[in-house]
C-alpha cells in the first residue's frame, strides 16, 4: 500500500521573545517540519521574518531538548537529575508551594514569567491567574535592561513605550538612528530606513560601534558610551541659541508655556492664584495682558520666556528654564564629553531642526547606562522643542482582559532588581520560592556571582520551565519541559492586527504548553474552577473580553488570516498629568532632574577606576538569538558559534592581542575568558561581548560576572531601576593559549 503524502502549509506566528510576532508559513510532511518561510507579501503582518524566526524548527528538534520532567538529586548546580512523571512533579511542587505560602505568606512565591498580553496571552496567562488567585508576586522583568527608556517615556508621554512618537513620520527628510541596530535585531523595521533613503532622506547613525546598520546610513557618529544625553543637550543648546525651535508646537503640545514656581519647582495651578481654584488647571502668562491665566482660557497667547511675579511668587515658563539649563551644554563642552566633533554637533542640531519632518529612531541600547533615563528624556525633549513628533500615533493596544488574567484581583509587582533584597533580607517581603518560565536569569541578570551565590541559596524551591536544562535550570529543584510555539495554539496582536498562532505539529516527547502546566498545578492547588475549559475556549474568552476592539473577530475568523482590530476614535490625549509632552517633570525635582541633564556614567572611562579598568564594556544584542534563546542551536543563523570580545586595533595592539587570541576580560567583580575579534568597527576605548551566551560556551566565566546591579533612585521613583549593562569598566589582557591559564581557572559561576 502506498503511503499518502500529508504535506501541508500552516500560517502561524513567530513566538520568539522579541515582540515582533512576524507571520510564518510552516511546511510539514507527515507531521514533521520541512521548511519555515516568511508569510506572503500580501500578509499585513508577515513580510519581515528574520533568520532567527526561520531557524525556529531547530529549537523543536534540538537533540539536547529536555524530554521529560526531571528532579534534582544532588546539590544545586551539581547536575544530578532523576526523571519523574508529571503527576509526581506537580504533586510535590503544589505541596511545597502551599507550605511556603503558609510559612512566609503568599508573596513569598515569585512567578518570573512573561506578562505582555498583546503577544501570546494564553501561553503565560495561567501563571498570571495563579499569581492573582494565590496572592503571589511578579518580578517585573523590565528592569533587566529595558526599564530606563520606559521610565523616561512614562514621565514624558505618560506611556511606557512612547518612542514611536519620535519616528512615526511620513516621508522623513532626515533621520537619526540613535543606538539602534535594526539590521541585526529588528530586521522588519529596516524598510523604514531604506525607503526613507531612497526618497532622499539623509540617515545618520549614532552608536559606539559601526554596527550592521551603519552600512545603511549616510554617516556614522561613534559616541562615547553613556553620553547620549550630553549630545542631545548640546544640540538643544544650538537650536535654542539660534532660535530654531518650533514655538507653535511647544506652545500647543508641550509644557513649555506652563509657569513653574521658583519656590517649589511645581507648575503654577489655578488654586495657587484663585481661592477655590482647580489643582488640575495649569497657568500660563498671557503676553497681551501680562496676567496669569488658565492654559485653556480663550484668546490667551502664552509667553515662553521671562520671569514673572504671580500673586507674589516668581514664576517662569518651563521652556525658559530649559533654555537656561542648556546654556551650559555648549557644543564645545559636549564635544569633550561625547567624543563627537563640535562641528558635527552643530550640524546635527541645525539639520534636525530645519529639515522636516525629521525622525529619531531611539534604540534601547543607549538607555542601558546608569543614567539611561536621562538620555532618553533628553532625546524626547530634543524632538519636542523642534516639533519633530507625530502625536497622532494610535495608542499602544493590549489584549487587556483583567477578568481573565487576574480573576482574584491584581497581583503584587516587585522590581526585578529588588528580588535579591527580598530573598536575602526579606525586604519588602521574603521571597522563598521562584517559578521561572520564559526566563533564564542566571544568564540574563546582572552580577551573576551575586545572583548565584547570594540569591539562589535563599530559595526553598526553584522550578524552571524550558526547552533545555539551562544555566538557571542547573540550580533548579525541578525542570519541566515546555513546548515551542510550533507545538501550541495562541493569539497575538501586532500592528493592530490580531493573528492566530496555529499549532503546527504535535507536542514532542513529554513536553507540555505553559498553559497546561499552570492549569494542572492550579487544579492541585484547589483552583480547578479557573482551569476547566479548553485552550480554544479560553482564547475565545480573551477575544470576547476585548470588545469593542475585537468586534467581529473570532478564532474561526483568524484561521483565515490576520484580522484588523477596531481603533478607538481620535483624538488621542497623552496620559501625562497635563495631557502634554512633559520635558519638565515635577516629581523628579527632589532628584535635581526635573529637566534632562547630563550625569557622567557611574563607571566612567574618565574616572579614577579607569586607571585599573580603562575600557568601557558593552553587552549588545546579537543578530542570531534573542537573549539566551537559540544560543545553543546546532546551526547558527548568523554570527559566531562561540562568544567573542570585539576590540579595536587601537586597544588590541598595545595589549599584544591578535584576532582569535584568547583574552581575559576582568574587573573587581569577576572575569571571563574568550577569544578576541579585532575589529576597526569598534570605537577605541570600547569593547563588546554580545549578551545571551550560555556559560559553557565561554572558555571560562560569563559576561555578567563583570556587570553590576546598582539601582538608580530616580528610576526607582518613576517605575523601577534599570540594569546598567552598558555602564561597566573592564581591563583586557592576552592569553595566547588555553593551556596558559587552565591551571588557575576557578570553577565557573560558583
Amino acid at each position: 500500500m502506498v503511503k499518502r503524502d500529508t504535506t501541508r502549509t500552516t500560517r502561524t506566528v513567530c513566538g520568539m521573545p522579541d515582540y515582533l510576532r512576524c507571520g510564518l508559513l510552516v511546511e510539514t510532511r507527515d507531521g514533521v517540519i520541512t521548511r519555515v518561510r516568511p508569510s506572503s507579501s500580501s500578509d499585513p503582518v508577515g513580510t519581515g521574518a528574520c533568520a532567527k524566526g526561520l531557524a525556529t524548527a531547530q529549537l523543536a528538534y534540538h537533540p539536547d531538548r529536555l524530554r521529560h520532567p526531571v528532579k534534582r538529586l544532588g546539590e544545586r548546580g551539581e547536575g544530578k537529575w532523576g526523571q519523574v512523571s508529571w503527576d509526581e512533579a506537580l504533586d510535590d511542587i503544589a505541596a511545597r508551594l502551599g507550605q511556603t505560602a503558609e510559612k512566609y505568606g503568599p508573596t513569598s512565591i515569585a512567578w518570573m514569567t512573561l506578562i505582555f498580553p498583546d503577544l501570546t496571552p494564553l501561553t503565560h496567562a495561567g501563571y498570571m491567574r495563579l499569581m492573582s488567585l494565590t496572592g503571589g508576586v511578579w518580578p517585573d522583568w523590565w528592569g533587566v535592561g529595558d526599564a530606563a527608556g520606559p521610565d523616561a517615556d512614562i514621565v514624558t508621554f505618560g506611556t511606557m513605550l512612547g518612542e514611536g512618537y519620535l519616528c512615526a513620520m511620513e516621508n522623513p527628510a532626515f533621520a537619526i538612528v540613535w543606538g539602534y541596530n535594526f539590521a541585526a535585531t529588528r530586521v522588519p523595521f529596516m524598510p523604514a530606513i531604506t525607503v526613507a533613503r531612497k526618497a532622499g532622506a539623509r540617515v545618520v547613525l549614532i552608536d559606539p560601534r559601526a554596527t550592521e546598520t551603519a552600512s545603511h546610513a549616510d554617516e556614522h557618529i561613534p559616541i562615547r558610551p553613556g553620553t547620549d544625553s550630553a549630545l542631545a543637550l548640546g544640540m538643544m543648546q544650538v537650536i535654542l541659541e539660534r532660535g530654531l525651535q518650533d514655538d507653535d508646537f511647544i506652545t500647543e503640545h508641550t509644557v513649555g508655556p506652563l509657569l513653574v514656581r521658583s519656590d517649589t519647582g511645581r507648575f503654577l495651578r489655578e488654586a495657587d492664584v484663585i481661592q477655590g481654584g482647580s489643582q488640575q488647571t495649569f497657568m500660563v502668562l498671557d503676553q497681551a495682558s501680562g496676567e496669569a491665566r488658565p492654559w485653556d482660557a480663550s484668546g490667551t497667547k502664552p509667553a515662553l520666556r521671562g520671569s514673572h511675579s504671580v500673586a507674589g511668587t516668581e514664576c517662569r515658563p518651563a521652556l525658559d528654564l530649559l533654555a537656561e539649563v542648556v546654556q551650559q551644554y555648549t557644543p564645545e563642552k559636549m564635544s569633550e564629553i561625547t567624543d563627537v566633533p563640535c562641528t558635527a554637533i552643530q550640524r546635527l542640531a541645525v539639520t534636525y531642526a530645519t529639515q522636516k519632518p525629521a525622525a529619531i529612531f531611539r534604540g534601547w541600547g543607549l538607555q542601558r547606562s546608569f543614567h539611561g533615563d536621562l538620555s532618553a528624556r533628553a532625546i524626547n525633549t530634543l524632538a519636542a522643542i523642534t516639533g519633530n513628533m507625530n502625536l497622532n500615533v494610535p495608542p499602544s493596544m493590549d489584549l487587556n482582559a483583567p477578568s481573565f488574567y487576574t480573576p482574584g484581583g491584581p497581583y503584587v509587582s516587585l522590581p526585578v532588581l529588588s528580588l535579591h533584597d527580598a530573598a536575602t533580607r526579606g525586604e519588602p517581603f521574603p521571597v522563598k520560592a521562584l517559578w521561572c518560565a520564559g526566563h533564564n536569569p542566571v544568564v540574563t541578570m546582572p552580577d551573576t556571582n551575586k545572583f548565584v551565590n547570594e540569591f539562589l541559596p535563599c530559595l526553598d524551591l526553584l522550578v524552571v520551565c524550558d526547552f533545555f536544562i539551562t544555566a538557571t535550570g542547573q540550580y533548579a529543584d525541578y525542570v519541566l519541559p515546555v513546548t515551542t510555539f510550533l507545538e501550541q495554539t495562541d493569539i497575538s496582536l501586532l500592528n493592530f492586527h490580531l493573528q492566530l498562532q496555529q499549532q503546527v505539529i504535535e507536542p514532542l516527547h513529554d513536553a507540555r504548553p505553559d498553559w497546561q502546566i499552570a492549569a494542572e498545578l492550579g487544579r492541585r492547588m484547589g483552583l480547578g474552577q479557573y482551569f476547566n475549559k479548553t485552550e480554544e475556549e479560553y482564547l475565545e474568552e480573551i477575544i470576547v473580553a476585548n470588545r469593542p476592539i475585537t468586534q467581529g473577530i473570532s478564532l474561526e475568523t483568524l484561521r483565515k488570516g490576520p484580522a484588523m482590530v477596531s481603533l478607538p476614535e481620535m483624538p488621542w490625549r497623552l496620559s501625562t498629568a497635563t495631557g502634554r509632552v512633559e520635558f519638565y517633570v515635577e516629581q523628579l525635582k527632589e532628584f535635581g532632574q526635573e529637566l534632562p541633564i547630563y550625569i557622567e556614567p557611574v563607571e566612567s572611562a574618565r574616572s579614577d577606576k579607569a586607571k585599573d579598568y580603562p575600557l568601557s564594556l558593552l553587552s549588545s544584542h546579537p543578530s542570531d538569538r534573542v537573549h539566551s534563546t537559540m544560543a545553543n542551536l546546532p546551526t547558527k543563523p548568523r554570527g559566531y558559534t562561540e562568544p567573542r570580545l570585539e576590540i579595536s586595533p587601537v586597544d588590541a595592539v598595545p595589549r599584544n592581542i591578535s584576532d582569535n587570541d584568547v583574552v581575559r576580560v576582568f574587573n573587581d567583580r569577576g572575569q571571563v575568558k574568550l577569544r578576541a575579534r579585532v575589529s576597526s568597527k569598534m570605537k577605541p576605548g570600547v569593547v563588546n561581548i554580545t549578551e545571551g551566551w550560555w556559560p559553557e560556551q565561554y572558555i571560562e566565566g560569563h559576561v555578567n560576572l563583570l556587570t553590576h546591579d546598582m539601582k538608580n533612585p530616580a528610576q526607582q521613583h518613576i517605575k523601577q531601576a534599570n540594569a546598567a549593562f552598558a555602564d561597566v569598566l573592564v581591563q583586557v589582557e592576552s592569553i595566547h593559549t588555553v593551556a596558559d591559564f587552565s591551571a588557575d581557572a576557578p570553577a565557573s559561576l560558583q
